[in-house]
């Protein structure tokens, strides 16, 4: 059998905001496993063309073999429009990947009826949380759904991925790093789900005065944030701390975590942050991620884990830096997607990848 050829199409709003997620497939084409790797994004305002007729005229050179697109959210606009794209595709198999949690129809950041035309046209759908999510997908026609994890970008944080973090000490180094936005613009009643633990954990961090801390993301009250902070810069901040904090939005949904925690992993960082359901295929505590009921639950167990001193918390961010180096990044993603549809391709390493939950 000739290694397949894939046709990509991505979410990128600009060039490189996928660069890693790309870069995964391309090593593919290194290795040989892929004979090709051709990209196009189905974002409008990424080029000056308009983002049906980009797709399309990709789509219509049938010099693929498979085709995967990441989140489609609303392209393209109608159904006529995917029913030209499905006519371009013909036989070809689709797999769907979705990054991203998502609610019921009529529930905040609802699926929407572009995503379930691709979903029901795909051979394989892989998604990052399991249920409720996994319902919804199999509602929407999913033929097979896979649990995938979040994975860290390779690319953007080649740098970290390369050097282990340094030795924690008494003077360089902030108890906390907490690096989220705020959807909530009135607290506790809008937002969405989650937004109201993490405005309480963001509430209580900044109200402790005996923790040095550095606290990014948007739409915060002012003097709560230092403010946005680029992709790239996310695991230097974490490793420029001791801890790190988080809660996630979703926080009900099995599985699923934000890429927060495969980057605090490779900044070699502990992390404490929301409990979820059916995250067994993590090692857990002993490499770093420490799962908590509620916010202050969050904080207690941060202090307790700063009173280890900074050796042992130093060990703890190793223990985890080491496990998910070349083990949890886009790589070993874009393995796992091609593999589970190409028996010539290698698969990756079985821990974690083959101990994910089934959906």
């Amino acid at each position: 059998m000739n290694p397949p050829r894939l046709l990509l199409i991505t979410n990128e709003a600009r060039s490189g905001n996928a660069s890693g997620q790309i870069d995964g497939f391309n090593e593919l084409v290194i290795s040989g496993e892929l004979k090709s790797c051709q990209t196009v994004s189905h974002i409008e305002g990424f080029d000056s063309r308009p983002a049906f007729e980009r797709v399309t005229d990709a789509l219509n050179r049938r010099d693929y073999d498979v085709v995967v697109i990441f989140t489609p959210k609303r392209f393209p606009a109608n159904q006529s429009e995917f029913e030209c794209l499905s006519q371009a595709i013909g036989s070809r198999p689709v797999l769907y990947l979705e990054g991203d949690a998502w609610g019921r129809k009529n529930q905040k950041k609802a699926m929407t009826e572009q995503m379930s035309w691709w979903i029901s046209s795909s051979e394989i759908c892989f998604s990052v949380a399991g249920e409720p999510q996994a319902s919804m997908f199999y509602e929407n026609g999913a033929k097979k759904l896979l649990f995938i994890p979040q994975t860290y970008c390779h690319v953007q944080f080649a740098e970290e991925e390369k050097n282990p973090p340094e030795e924690l000490n008494s003077t360089d180094f902030v108890d906390f790093t907490l690096i989220a936005n705020n959807t909530a613009r009135i607290p506790f009643i809008t937002g969405l789900p989650g937004s109201s633990r993490r405005w309480e954990l963001y509430a209580r961090v900044r109200l402790d005065s005996k923790q040095t801390k550095n606290m990014f993301g948007n739409n915060w009250p002012k003097s709560w944030s230092i403010g946005h902070i680029d992709y790239r810069e996310q695991a230097s901040k974490i490793r420029s701390s001791r801890i790190s904090l988080s809660w996630e939005h979703f926080d009900q949904y099995e599985g699923y975590s934000s890429d927060r925690l495969a980057i605090s992993l490779i900044a070699g960082r502990a992390q404490v942050t929301s409990k979820n359901q059916n995250m067994h295929w993590l090692p857990g505590e002993s490499i770093g991620i420490f799962k908590e009921k509620s916010p202050r639950e969050i904080i207690e167990k941060a202090k307790s884990l700063l009173d280890l001193g900074n050796p042992e918390l130093s060990k703890i961010g190793i223990e985890g830096y080491k496990w998910a180096k070349n083990r949890l990044s886009h790589r070993e993603a874009a393995r796992y997607i091609m593999s589970s549809l190409f028996s010539s391709i290698k698969k990756p390493p079985s821990d974690p990848w083959g101990r994910l939950p089934k959906l």
